[in-house]
């Protein structure tokens, strides 16, 4: 670009969010609803996201690409709402997360399976075809995880986060954390393996 951003007078600006907004609203869509249930929630997170670009312009690394800038500070946003969802949910669902503490139901106290909680093995994905079958069942139930529990998991395995980072981001301990990730990989198996081994 022959100009940078802080050299742009106002109409210059309004040109290249317009222009970011037409190139970018796609993707950066796509990937919301990826991440949060609420196509509406993902649509708001994505307007969120150009207006903080908006109001940070001055703040837009040229050496970055806008599309690399914009998924970073979309990924903050995410990170705000599963905070968010976190602990609104911890308020409304204290019951849920008691009912769901697999310890006692699944494990052993020396923490391996009960035997009548032992998972079945998954049919081995090797063609294209079972491979679409596995990715299909893990995006359905990713979808049916309540979202504080999805939160951990997206931060972890999607956006690539580590424990302390996602920590930080939902306001929770190490433990709270590491039993969010616990419940949800236990939820995302059962779902999953009910779903692939279905006649």
């Amino acid at each position: 670009m022959s100009l940078t951003v802080k050299s742009m007078d106002e109409v210059g600006r309004q040109k290249l969010m317009a222009g970011w907004v037409k190139s970018f609203t796609g993707d950066l869509s796509r990937f919301a609803r990826s991440r949060v249930k609420d196509p509406a929630v993902a649509d708001d997170l994505v307007q969120l996201t150009f207006v903080s670009a908006w109001q940070t312009l001055d703040k837009f690394a040229e050496q970055s690409s806008p599309r690399t800038w914009l998924f970073s500070i979309l990924k903050h946003k995410l990170a705000d709402h599963y905070r968010k969802v976190y602990r609104e949910g911890q308020r409304v669902s204290g019951l849920d997360v008691v009912a769901d503490e697999p310890s006692s139901n699944e494990f052993q106290p020396s923490g391996h399976w009960h035997r009548d909680h032992t998972p079945a093995e998954l049919p081995d994905a090797t063609s294209d075809e079972e491979k679409e079958r596995l990715d299909r069942a893990l995006r359905h139930c990713l979808d049916l995880l309540p979202e504080n529990l999805r939160g951990a998991v997206e931060m972890k395995y999607l956006m690539e986060k580590d424990g302390e980072a996602i920590q930080q981001a939902l306001g929770i301990s190490a433990t709270n954390y590491w039993q969010q990730l616990h419940r949800a990989k236990l939820k995302l198996r059962s779902c999953i393996q009910g779903r692939l081994t279905r006649n």
